[in-house]
């Protein structure tokens, strides 16, 4: 088959490689449509690589090129032995994530975080397309049966890979509600409830996280959203009524803010951008004993203080952590098979932020080195043919 392989820092080469081995508990899926995540982005460029030895050190490219892509849907093209509650031809969508479940392990035997809806920080976890096994820009992919969820309707594959960013939207919007110091959505008394959001980015998950407040969890606050794009921030009003802060070298976030909250501050704070220009502003930007939760990937967050002042302000930090989510009795993600579910209900929108599409492996250097730094681009998605 072919794939894509990073081979060092900006440099993917498509190369034939060995077919993979289906074992007994696995499908082999041949990859419809993969999205491209910013995660990809930052491996490609060289700003991380979540690949690592016994130690915790990066293992080099040049050691272990790695296969990218990771939000991963398909159809199965062959059963490991033992898989009977699948069928060739069935369209799935992958989590990418091998949890206790995935190495057939019976519930009673899950660790700790498996067993209490942590699936993403499994002891033994590790992630095809993030963690060194091999991703979806390839042909087709050999993985666990209980990774996959069947597609029941015609959700168009490209709509169908915003499962998994969706997954991680919703896993840290709940961790915020139920572990915020204060305030909550839906806390009892109207003083501990969260009235202002403030989302700082607006890429795909930063539109995800305001449609996801709005038609999954009912939120109906202000959400500020601030951005340096315009056109991001009219799509952030059009779909979910946000209210716009355009970012440019004039602008005083922290004051436009405390005017539209009279002077209090937000009660949450989603960072995701991971702009350390924007860091440097989050202790102005909230209440005492707000929540932040810190989602975009960014470095250099230590300057001006920014921690400091932020424990200062008794904030609750909440940080990414994936897509975690329960494991249902089948042994299957219960966090993918809803998000699944609220993209063929219409309930999430998500054709809106798809703004580049790609069909071969050799155009993914474009679709990860020069696209996604185009003022027009939010989100972009391979998406293959395999009728010629």
């Amino acid at each position: 088959m072919k794939a894509s392989l990073l081979v060092e820092t900006k440099c993917l080469e498509v190369r034939d490689i060995a077919d993979p081995e289906v074992h007994s508990r696995e499908i082999l899926v041949r990859l419809d449509a993969v999205g491209i995540c910013g995660s990809d982005v930052h491996v490609h460029d060289g700003h991380a690589n979540w690949n690592t030895d016994s130690e915790g050190k990066p293992v080099p490219l040049s050691d272990h090129p790695q296969i990218l892509g990771h939000e991963m849907v398909g159809e199965i093209i062959e059963l490991g032995k033992d898989v009977r509650d699948l069928a060739v031809g069935d369209r799935v969508i992958l989590d990418q994530g091998i949890n206790c479940a995935s190495r057939g392990r019976p519930s009673a035997s899950y660790c700790e975080y498996c067993a209490t809806g942590f699936a993403h920080h499994c002891v033994d976890y590790q992630e095809h397309g993030i963690t060194g096994l091999p991703g979806g820009f390839a042909d087709c992919i050999a993985i666990p049966a209980v990774n996959a969820i069947r597609i029941e309707d015609d959700l168009p594959s490209d709509l169908a890979t915003m499962a998994e960013p969706l997954g991680c939207v919703l896993h840290n919007l709940r961790l915020m509600n139920d572990r915020g110091e204060r305030f909550s959505l839906d806390a009892a008394e109207s003083r501990d409830r969260i009235r202002n959001v403030v989302i700082c980015g607006l890429g795909p998950s930063g539109q995800i996280f305001g449609k996801a407040l709005r038609n999954i969890l009912g939120f109906e606050g202000r959400i500020i959203v601030t951005d340096p794009r315009p056109s991001k921030l009219r799509l952030a009003e059009a779909s979910f009524d946000g209210t716009p802060i355009e970012i440019d070298d004039s602008a005083d976030v922290p004051g436009t803010i405390r005017e539209l909250t009279d002077g209090h501050g937000c009660e949450l704070l989603i960072d995701a951008c991971g702009a350390a220009a924007a860091w440097a502003d989050f202790a102005d930007i909230i209440r005492k004993q707000a929540t932040a939760v810190l989602y975009g990937f960014g470095r250099e967050r230590g300057g001006n203080a920014g921690l400091d002042r932020l424990q200062w302000r008794g904030a609750s930090l909440i940080t990414s952590s994936g897509a975690s989510g329960p494991i249902d009795p089948d042994g299957r993600p219960g966090l993918y098979r809803e998000c699944l579910g609220h993209l063929q209900s219409g309930r999430i929108d998500v054709q809106d932020l798809i703004t580049h599409r790609y069909d071969e492996l050799e155009q993914l250097e474009q679709a990860l080195g020069v696209d996604p730094r185009e003022p027009d681009y939010l989100k972009g998605v391979l998406v293959r043919s395999w009728d010629q």
